[in-house]
Parts: C-alpha cells; sequence; structure tokens
C-alpha cells in the first residue's frame, strides 16, 4: 500500500475549514495562502506533484453542512488532482429541481438556522459547479435516509 501513498497525503486529508487542495485563497485563515507564501501547507511545486494522481475521491455528508464555496473547492480540487476518467462519489441529502421529502425540507429549515451558510444544495447547482471544473455527471442513486450518491467523472 506504502507504493500508492505519496508522503503529501495527510495534506490531501485536508485541515478542518479547508478543502484538500485548500480553499482558493477565499479565507486567508489557515487554510489560504500562508504568510510565506505557499498554498495551503504545500508548495506550488509540491501540488503540481499531485494533479492527475488520484482514481477516486469521497466527499461524504460535506456539502450541505458546509458553505457553499466550499462545495466550488472541492469540484476544483477534484478536477485538479483526479486523473482522467478518475470518480468523484459524492453523498448526501439533495434537493433536486428545488424539491425534496418533507423530512429533508425539515433538514434543510434546521441546518440554516445554525448557520445561513449551510443548507441542502440543489443537485443541479451542484453538477454546475462540478461541470465548470471538467467533471461529468454520471448518476444519482437514491440511498437510504432520504440520500443520494452522486458520481461524476473527469474529462
Amino acid at each position: 500500500l506504502e507504493d500508492y501513498i505519496m508522503p503529501a497525503n495527510a495534506w490531501i486529508l485536508g485541515k478542518t475549514g479547508g478543502t484538500a487542495c485548500n480553499d482558493g485563497g477565499r479565507d486567508r485563515g489557515d487554510a489560504g495562502l500562508s504568510q510565506s507564501g505557499k498554498d495551503g501547507d504545500c508548495t506550488s511545486s509540491e501540488y503540481e506533484k499531485l494533479g492527475d494522481f488520484f482514481d477516486l475521491a469521497l466527499c461524504i455528508n460535506m456539502i450541505h453542512i458546509s458553505p457553499w464555496e466550499a462545495t466550488v473547492g472541492l469540484m476544483e480540487c477534484a478536477g485538479k488532482v483526479l486523473r482522467k476518467g478518475g470518480m468523484l462519489f459524492c453523498y448526501g441529502p439533495y434537493k433536486v429541481g428545488g424539491k425534496a421529502l418533507e423530512s429533508n425540507m425539515r433538514f434543510d429549515v434546521s441546518l440554516r438556522s445554525r448557520s445561513p451558510e449551510w443548507g441542502i444544495r440543489n443537485l443541479e447547482d451542484v453538477i454546475a459547479a462540478a461541470e465548470k471544473e471538467g467533471l461529468e455527471f454520471v448518476q444519482s442513486v437514491e440511498m437510504p435516509a432520504n440520500n443520494l450518491s452522486v458520481l461524476f467523472r473527469k474529462n
């Protein structure tokens, strides 16, 4: 297994509040550009080594419980580090056409009461963000607890 895991793997897992590829400099907190000019924890040359490296990226129960910018960052990151044909697997609750089951709509209200930046996202918006980064929507699969598994492939 060690032959397939880079030493930078801890960086790939990201920091709380950022994404694996950092937050694109949106926050300038510890996940943004550091004062030393480094991009998150990796230098530009280290990051370049990660491009087209991964076959699979997973995102489980994050999109609805984070600001929209985190979803944009996820798609940017996946678009950079996945190999051609690599897959991004996202799991969680989504609205489709702005609609969801009543229980998910109540959950959405609860999330937004905790943070106005959170909430169950429209699947169409998530797909559009992915497409901007060269990720093709493959399919969504209904899962237990009113969740969806959503699959994207890097073109």
